[in-house]
């Protein structure tokens, strides 16, 4: 019953909401990384992460909505991820995203940081995540959360660098009694467009 509330509040959360809202701006992300099943604290903390040979590839379409301050920011993203070499299957994701962009040091480096929770979805069960010592369990559905840095010259306007953790868990075994997960540290370009 908790997982159907948590599903019904992220459904509310991703397409109620923002649907009632108009967007102010929308980005492009495209980004590609490399696979590791080590806990997402252990990728956070720079601690030697065992990555192994799989990768993502990923076309992010977002959308800021209105609320929103010089400071600090609300986006909707939607995701088209394809892992090829070590795993061969498409993941599709859904975040609703707070990101802080007012940092002190913008006219020298503009940097923007984002936290983002939403849903996971793959095309089948990811066979890296079933075969992880660090996994008990896996499962097509998962939740969905996204760390991401990004940072380009002051002057530039409609693009910049991002680096994000892209992760997927099933939240100490809420999500179909997964225990564990998988990140991808990854690196890329956002544009931004009206």
């Amino acid at each position: 019953m908790n997982l159907v509330k948590i599903l019904l509040s992220k459904f509310v959360l991703l397409f109620v909401l923002p649907g009632a809202c108009l967007a102010n701006e929308h980005y492009l992300t495209l980004y590609n990384g490399k696979y590791t099943d080590d806990r997402l604290g252990d990728v956070l903390l720079s601690k030697p992460v065992d990555q192994l040979n799989s990768y993502l590839a990923v076309i992010a379409w977002s959308k800021t909505l209105p609320f929103k301050s010089p400071k600090h920011q609300w986006e909707l993203e939607a995701q088209l991820g394809k892992h090829y070499r070590g795993q061969n299957h498409s993941e599709l994701n859904l975040v609703a995203i707070y990101r802080w962009q007012k940092t002190p040091w913008n006219n020298i480096l503009k940097t923007s940081f984002a936290i983002g929770d939403g849903l996971s979805y793959a095309s089948e069960i990811p066979a890296l995540e079933a075969a992880s010592t660090t996994n008990v369990g896996a499962t097509r559905l998962l939740n969905y959360i996204m760390l991401e840095m990004t940072a380009a010259p002051p002057q530039a306007r409609d693009w910049a660098i991002v680096a994000r953790v892209h992760h997927r868990s099933g939240v100490y075994g809420l999500f179909n009694d997964v225990e564990g997960g998988s990140n991808v540290v990854a690196i890329g370009l956002k544009f931004r467009y009206d």
